[in-house]
């Protein structure tokens, strides 16, 4: 499916920012270049964005920029990583205790977590709170998760469960691309990993 588009002026018109507005955001990194369009119409040119992602992003410029500069909302939307490290009683403000055993039962974390680990705890809470899958079919993607965070950069990546036949499957969609897979498991979870860097950066604060 074709990810829906919305015009310049229509965006403009529907969040009530200006033309300026816009440029400035995109000029300070908050607004990925690639999220701008050009596309032929009878009257020329006219630029276009994909439509949710753009009004979400919006929404949470207007939302956050009187508490945050610009600047460090561009590092809030990015994936840049900041070597991250909080100690495990800062990490319960968060995550329940529970949570946090059970996690350190898959990875052996002493008393400081790194990014990385923060990110593998993230996303074994999404899974854990699901209540559809086991511990043993969790324990393998909290694994990977903690071994390949470093590979993801600043694209869009959802990571994507599915059941087949009883049993579970995943893999990691990337800029709405999924690979290697028919689409034919029912659907558990789709996880946005950028939305987790983003929480990862709001604890770090």
């Amino acid at each position: 499916m074709s990810e829906q588009l919305i015009s310049k002026k229509e965006l403009l018109e529907l969040m009530d920012i200006s033309y300026g507005q816009l440029y400035r955001w995109k000029r300070k990194k908050l607004i990925p270049e690639e999220w701008f369009i050009r596309k032929s119409v009878s009257t020329g040119q006219e630029t276009y964005f994909p439509k949710d992602k753009i009004i979400e992003r919006i929404q949470t410029i207007i939302e956050l920029k009187d508490e945050l500069s610009l600047d460090d909302l561009a590092y809030r939307f990015s994936n840049n990583k900041k070597d991250i490290k909080l100690t495990r009683e800062y990490i319960k403000n968060f995550v329940s205790e529970e949570i946090v055993i059970n996690f350190e039962n898959i990875i052996e974390v002493e008393d400081i977590y790194g990014e990385n680990n923060i990110f593998a705890l993230l996303i074994f809470k999404n899974l854990i709170e699901l209540g559809s899958l086991s511990l043993a079919e969790i324990r393998e993607i909290v694994i990977l998760a903690n071994k390949d965070y470093e590979k993801i950069d600043n694209r869009d990546y959802y990571l994507i469960v599915k059941r087949k036949l009883g049993v579970c499957y995943y893999y990691v969609m990337v800029d709405d691309i999924s690979l290697f897979d028919k689409d034919n498991g029912v659907e558990l979870a789709k996880i946005n990993l950028n939305s987790i860097i983003e929480e990862i950066k709001k604890i770090g604060l």
